[in-house]
């Protein structure tokens, strides 16, 4: 059963966010999920039903800057916040996990991001050590270094010199003109989603997708990558907790595998002791909307009953 819900946040902001409940009530686990950039939560609906059919239930927001959160309260899309926009998405889906708490105590709790949504997991985790079961990291990538705080310096120039709303078509094209280099046939801008062209070809049809974000936005963004693949804050974490990062193996997000096994690293060295790495073969960025995508629903799922 699927539903729309509204939490109001301690600053006041209105976050508008789905739920996925399993007919009959009986749930063995929840799992809050966290949307990537340029997207909305609705485009999970199809894999909160499948987890629904395991019993489990699914939670997801609609960040600010996305979806019905931006829409109800004609915000500007890709755009989170004045100031500290990655704190403060990152304590909404805080908030939203405590009413998660609520609603089911006692009842284990995944948190899994995809591509920012990540990197917003990642952030999360540390703050919140005691709160979760295990966390997916799906469609997640390293740390940038010299280019990170390259694209960070020039997305602050431009909120000083153009505002924080401004539409930034340079960084856009600087963070994503490359991606679809891989491709023997390109299609779209967003080819490099998905091999599925009917999943693709959803994706630019929906005017909630594929948006050009705010200069304030990357300038958010990129602290964020910073938080998330942070040894100090990683050393921060318990060692028992679960972590699965899951990634396409043609996923420019994840450096086309190379880049998720530096994150792999990363928690190693944070002496994570249940860390695995799934690399899906041919894949590219959005796994729940690939070919293969059952074949996946099914080792989420798996992954996620065998840690309950």
């Amino acid at each position: 059963m699927s539903e729309i819900r509204e939490l109001t946040c301690s600053d006041g902001h209105v976050l508008y966010y789905h739920t996925w409940i399993p007919e009959g009530g009986q749930v063995k686990a929840v799992v809050h999920l966290l949307h990537g950039m340029a997207e909305h939560s609705q485009r999970y609906d199809r894999f909160a039903r499948y987890l629904n059919k395991q019993d489990i239930a699914v939670y997801a927001q609609d960040h600010r800057g996305h979806g019905l959160t931006a829409t109800k309260a004609q915000e500007t899309l890709g755009w989170f916040a004045e100031r500290d926009g990655w704190l403060r998405v990152a304590q909404d889906s805080l908030e939203l996990s405590n009413v998660i708490v609520s609603d089911f105590p006692k009842k284990p709790l995944f948190l899994m991001g995809h591509s920012m949504g990540s990197f917003l997991a990642r952030t999360i985790i540390v703050d919140a050590p005691d709160l979760y079961d295990g966390v997916i990291m799906m469609g997640t990538g390293p740390a940038l270094g010299i280019l990170g705080t390259l694209g960070r310096k020039l997305a602050q120039s431009h909120v000083r010199k153009f505002g924080s709303k401004f539409v930034d078509e340079q960084l856009n094209k600087m963070s994503f003109g490359s991606y679809n280099k891989k491709i023997p046939q390109v299609h779209s801008a967003f080819d490099w989603l998905s091999r599925d062209a009917a999943e693709v070809k959803k994706y630019d049809d929906d005017p909630l997708c594929g948006f050009v974000c705010t200069a304030k936005f990357f300038d958010d963004m990129l602290d964020g990558i910073g938080y998330a693949n942070s040894l100090v804050r990683a050393k921060k974490l318990h060692n028992d907790l679960p972590i699965l990062i899951i990634s396409g193996s043609m996923d420019p997000v994840g450096g086309y595998g190379k880049g998720v096994q530096k994150v792999q690293e990363l928690y190693k060295a944070a002496a994570m002791e249940d860390l695995t790495l799934h690399l899906v073969e041919d894949a590219r960025h959005e796994l729940l909307n690939e070919t293969d995508r059952d074949s996946t629903m099914e080792y989420l799922s798996l992954w996620i009953q065998e840690r309950i």
